[in-house]
């Protein structure tokens, strides 16, 4: 059942919504476009990315925490059992974006705040716009925040909502001591809880929705990222977890969880659930560090074991698709082809480095994709043959494993398979030699602690500079 417990406060937020005017981006991009429109069956898509949210942290996949809303739409869909993104937030965040390895550009880390997904790469919301679609952006974006080209609103979306930069204060929506909060080209001081403001756009725009031509959404929500802060009106008691991080974490996954359910139900109520392709997935394995858990996943976030990549993934669509668990390995960058091959929108094959899993995903009988896929980060990486799994370490040690035998990762088999680690240890050489994009300075978790090196739940972070669109370039 979802809660109403911000009714109000979404109906105060959503009127103030009203008025704003979607703007495009004026891109060009050369596909074959599609007459898309809610006459012609064209389904809309909404596609939910959490932040550092874990295998272990959802209902559906065994947690003590309470996310009946993500559970309901598990059981509505298609859960999949090998869902991989990337081991932390901006490559995961530019596969999604291009169909593409982000590691053959450099993306190799979290974003540092003077890099950018490259300009000449065409964005999966472009694609869209070019076959009839509108598209919106709500949430975190983290490709790019040094020029305002490289901003949400001139890569694709016609209307962007949110913040630029790897994390924000969710009271003060501040980064690194500039605002951070915007409508596309226009900083905004609003006051209001960074989860309830994003689910409040949402459903605004979903509610004046006027359905001559399908939309596409991102709605890309910060929590249960850190800072953890206190959420305004905590919904259950995990007063018996067994730390303070892990309350709080929790309190904040339930918070998201209670806000996608409002989501969804304005779905619902605009009458388009059934034609809308909804995907659920988080950007990388869990922080432990942070209050997160991933199971009985080795890793966490920043590793390449299943931990740090393996993340609760899941789509519904009730027109087309039926509850199942797909067993065959999907990638970040398989989503782009996939999606467009649902929506009936003309590519060519090699424009991506991932494929479309849309058969799988549609059919009982799954086809088994002979390819090689590296993830990783500029210390680490893996190599993905499926079921065989190469780790190369931050020292260079090497590391096989069977994941069809073995998914915890518990039996190292590289003494055992020489030639195969030779094979996969061959396509690392294939990754160009780029500078690194990924930041340098200290970690976001060290922002929020307070004299005793413990997070500060309360913390609220003050402007020092000028907001960061008003310096970009």
């Amino acid at each position: 059942m979802i809660s109403m417990k911000k009714t109000h406060y979404l109906i105060g937020i959503c009127c103030a919504f009203l008025l704003q005017a979607c703007q495009g981006s004026g891109s060009s991009i050369v596909v074959t476009k599609q007459e898309n429109n809610q006459a012609t069956g064209a389904p809309n898509i909404l596609f939910i990315l959490l932040d550092d949210l874990g295998y272990g942290d959802v209902g559906y996949l065994g947690s003590q925490i309470q996310t009946p809303n993500i559970d309901n739409l598990a059981s509505q869909g298609v859960t999949l059992k090998h869902g991989y993104a990337y081991p932390i937030c901006s490559p995961t965040r530019a596969a999604l974006m291009t169909g593409k390895n982000p590691l053959n550009f450099g993306i190799d880390g979290p974003m540092e705040n003077d890099a950018m997904l490259p300009e000449d790469l065409t964005t999966m919301p472009e694609r869209f716009q070019e076959a009839g679609y509108q598209t919106w952006m709500v949430g975190k974006w983290h490709l790019g925040m040094a020029k305002r080209s490289a901003m949400p609103h001139n890569r694709g979306f016609d209307d962007f909502y949110g913040f630029l930069g790897g994390f924000v204060d969710y009271y003060t929506h501040v980064y690194f001591g500039g605002l951070d909060w915007q409508n596309n080209d226009t900083s905004l001081r609003e006051e209001g809880f960074v989860t309830e403001l994003l689910t409040a756009k949402a459903i605004d725009k979903i509610t004046h929705f006027k359905g001559d031509k399908p939309f596409f959404m991102y709605l890309s929500y910060s929590a249960p990222h850190t800072p953890l802060q206190y959420v305004p009106n905590a919904i259950n008691d995990y007063s018996g977890f067994e730390s303070k991080d892990r309350q709080v974490f929790a309190d904040m996954t339930s918070d998201v969880d209670q806000d996608i359910g409002e989501v969804l139900a304005a779905l619902d109520k605009r009458g388009i659930a059934e034609n809308t392709i909804v995907v659920f997935m988080s950007d990388n394995g869990g922080n432990l560090e942070a209050g997160a858990n991933n199971g009985s996943l080795q890793g966490g976030k920043s590793s390449v074991y299943e931990g740090g990549v393996r993340v609760p993934v899941l789509i519904r669509w009730p027109a087309q698709l039926q509850s199942k668990t797909m067993t065959q390995p999907m990638f970040t960058q398989d989503w782009a082809p996939t999606l467009l091959e649902a929506a009936n929108i003309d590519y060519q094959p090699n424009d991506f480095d991932g494929v479309s899993q849309f058969v799988n995903l549609k059919e009982a009988q799954e086809k088994t994709f002979k390819r090689e896929v590296v993830v990783g980060t500029a210390k680490q990486k893996a190599v993905y043959q499926w079921p065989w799994k190469l780790i190369v370490d931050a020292k260079g040690n090497k590391h096989l494993f069977n994941l069809s035998q073995d998914e915890f990762e518990h039996s190292d088999v590289a003494m055992e398979h020489p030639e195969l680690v030779a094979q996969l240890m061959s396509e690392l050489t294939l990754l160009p030699h780029l500078p690194s994009k990924a930041a340098k300075g200290p970690p976001p978790e060290s922002l929020f602690l307070d004299a005793h090196g413990l997070f500060d739940y309360n913390v609220r972070k003050a402007e020092t500079r000028k907001p960061w669109l008003e310096t970009a370039l």
